[in-house]
């Protein structure tokens, strides 16, 4: 009989076609046999690692980075919060930015793998195969000062009444607005309502009240204007300057083409010329409005420019005189330092006692809060530790639409968090050393 050999699917048969040639095949391929199952392991070895040479780490980058902007806007919540408690204890205030978060993402493979060739002989040693994957992450932060001349000065200046009027457009409870942005107010006879915690000391202090009672004050005169125009709780609010007139007109032929070197010398943030007559240009002035028949009136009496004042950007006003209200707007300091004094109150008077918007109900689990700490009811929202303390600002999940009463606390940082940013620039984040952590 002829011997030979055939290579099945599923296994080797010899046949004597050939035999000097079939007694050297067929041992080698039945040790290809036994070796296939080590050639295949390393084959799956490298194509792993070409896999992972390719891998972008999408996900994984994507993960890291939701991960730094949640610790980037946690530091800063916790770093504003530190600065109001600071400001409760009559402590300088300090800021710092964390300007970038560096983020360095490393994949490894790697792998060692032995065949013993021997098997071809008919050798029983073992092949090997050691496959290696590691990943290392290694963030890095640069921490920058914010205490520079500019930010410091941006702190101490009125806030820009055009962020007011964005706020008061986007429907904030007015009560909110009055408490925050405004730190006095005179009326129409002269009565001036001053709106922090310092003692009234021409007036005894109420055993009761105390202190607040400047506060509830200035809250309840607003609160009287509000209720006697019959108006519901949303106000809005404009922003302009008045144009009041320098000298007379201009005398003469006035061509621009004559007199176009006169025209360019005029500083256009002061003074513009319409037609023959040149005016001054004032600051920009808030109006807030009311609405009443779908048309907006100021809230206050404002004799000299009427309804202009809250339909228009620019009012001339040919014969100005001063108005009989006013209002004083707060700086961001100021504003910091009024939430400092809201904590302080809010420590010492205890007994769930917190400043309200609502006069009816006055405790911090269940009144219309404005600001406060450590709130008996709600969810912790914003932590920091102070003082060997850990203080939270909470969201009691109050539904507007049903009038519940909400604790506003979240929602004044936040308002206090964009007077901030609207104070920073570029120039006045100074780099210090980077820092490295290292797991």
């Amino acid at each position: 009989m002829a011997q030979g050999a055939s290579v099945g699917l599923f296994g080797i048969l010899c046949r004597p076609t050939w035999g000097p040639v079939s007694r050297v095949a067929c041992p080698g391929i039945a040790a290809l046999r036994r070796v296939a199952p080590d050639a295949v392991a390393v084959l799956a070895l490298a194509l792993v690692a070409v896999a992972l040479c390719g891998c972008s780490a999408a996900p994984l980058i994507d993960s890291h980075a939701a991960d730094y902007r949640d610790t980037e806007a946690s530091a800063g919540d916790a770093q504003l919060l530190q600065n109001i408690l600071r400001a409760k204890d009559n402590l300088p205030i300090h800021f710092a930015d964390l300007s970038n978060i560096h983020g360095s993402i490393q994949l490894t493979a790697a792998g060692t793998a032995s065949v013993a060739f021997a098997n071809l002989i008919g050798s029983t040693v073992p092949s090997t195969a050691g496959p290696t994957l590691s990943a290392q992450t290694s963030p890095t932060f640069d921490v920058g000062t914010l205490d520079s001349q500019d930010f410091t000065k941006g702190l101490l200046s009125e806030i820009d009444p055009r962020i007011i009027k964005t706020l008061f457009d986007q429907g904030i409870d007015p009560r909110i607005m009055m408490l925050l942005f405004f730190s006095e107010y005179r009326n129409y006879r002269g009565e001036r309502f001053v709106n922090n915690f310092a003692c009234d000391r021409s007036r005894p202090v109420d055993a009761e009240r105390g202190c607040l009672v400047r506060v509830q004050d200035y809250l309840h005169e607003i609160d009287s204007l509000i209720a006697s125009k019959g108006l519901p709780q949303q106000l809005q609010a404009n922003v302009y300057v008045v144009l009041s007139p320098i000298g007379g007109t201009l005398s003469g032929s006035w061509s621009l083409k004559d007199n176009l070197g006169d025209l360019r010398q005029l500083d256009t943030t002061k003074q513009k010329l319409i037609g023959k007559q040149l005016y001054s240009i004032s600051q920009p002035l808030l109006a807030i409005c009311q609405e009443r028949n779908h048309r907006l009136y100021p809230l206050f009496d404002q004799s000299v420019t009427g309804t202009d004042s809250c339909t228009k950007s620019e009012v001339i006003v040919e014969h100005p005189s001063r108005a009989n209200y006013s209002l004083w707007v707060r700086s961001t300091y100021d504003m910091l330092q009024f939430l400092g004094q809201v904590l302080r109150f809010q420590e010492e008077k205890g007994n769930n006692r917190c400043l309200t918007l609502d006069a009816a109900d006055r405790h911090c689990d269940s009144g219309e809060v404005l600001f406060q700490v450590n709130a008996p009811a709600g969810r912790p929202v914003v932590a920091t530790r102070y003082a060997g303390r850990s203080y939270t600002l909470s969201d009691r999940g109050c539904r507007t639409d049903f009038e519940q009463p909400c604790d506003n606390s979240l929602q004044v940082l936040a308002i206090l968090e964009l007077l901030l940013n609207a104070n920073k620039a570029a120039k006045d984040i100074i780099a210090t050393p980077r820092v490295q952590v290292v797991p």
